[in-house]
């Protein structure tokens, strides 16, 4: 065996070997976001009124309520939505534990690449702009909040002052926020676990640019969360039933209405 041979034969492994993990990363994706296995959900209504105010229900509470005599304000949206756990089987606790568990560093995945028409030439987009922007800025501004909670105690515990240790927290939290599109990489980061992991929190929306066929909520595995809407609107209200499960509220100045 010649010496160019081997030589070459060097070349392509160094070459093919990264191209070929790359690959396999992008073939996991789909399994990574939509785990093909049976797993406990529970389904929620969600309710947009034409205040804008949205209430949050379970399948029974809202059942019970229309058996009651319960009418929609003529002008309110509705949204059933399935919310799926694949860590402990019970979806609640999944996303509570999701959530609420502390990270080194967290990834919002706005969508697909087209989602950057909204800003240029929303009527290119597939769905609703507004409604998009909407869900994309609630669930970030939601995730940067609970994501700060960890360094401003970490700072009052070094002896800073309140308005010191919240700088402090907003500080860190935005070095360590990222904003991703769906795009080759992203898919192979999540597919090989580069992201959505214990280290590093991923949230996923996928919506009808992304070809969404149903409305859920699902926890594939610690440190991802899926959102999936069959429109923007739907992606809007997961947020609210996210909200909703963890018991969050926003301070008074800047909040969801919710209520269910």
């Amino acid at each position: 065996m010649s010496r160019k041979f081997l030589v070459a034969l060097l070349l392509a492994v160094l070459i093919l070997s990264p191209i070929g993990y790359l690959l396999y990363g992008y073939s996991k994706y789909d399994l990574s976001v939509n785990p093909d296995k049976p797993a406990p959900e529970h389904t929620y209504i969600v309710l947009r009124f034409p205040s804008g105010q949205y209430a949050v229900f379970t399948l029974p509470q809202y059942v019970n309520l229309t058996m009651r005599g319960f009418r929609i304000p003529e002008g309110t949206k509705g949204y059933a939505i399935n919310v799926t756990g694949y860590i402990t089987g019970i979806p609640e606790v999944d996303v509570n534990m999701t959530m609420n568990a502390p990270y080194q560093r967290f990834t919002i995945v706005l969508g697909d690449p087209s989602v950057k028409a909204c800003s240029s030439n929303p009527e290119e987009f597939t769905g609703s702009c507004s409604d998009r922007t909407a869900a994309v800025a609630e669930m970030s501004a939601f995730t940067a909040t609970l994501f700060k909670r960890y360094y401003y105690v970490e700072a009052l515990k070094n002896g800073m002052d309140e308005a010191s240790a919240r700088q402090y927290a907003y500080e860190e939290t935005m070095k360590r926020h990222d904003t991703r599109y769906l795009s080759f990489m992203t898919k192979t980061s999540l597919g090989l676990g580069r992201i959505g992991n214990k280290d590093h929190l991923a949230v996923v929306l996928l919506g009808p640019a992304e070809g969404a066929e149903v409305n859920r909520v699902i926890v594939p595995r610690p440190g991802l969360i899926v959102l999936e809407g069959k429109s923007d609107g739907a992606l809007r209200a997961e947020v609210v039933l996210i909200e909703k499960i963890m018991q969050f509220k926003w301070p008074t100045e800047n909040q969801t209405t919710t209520s269910g």
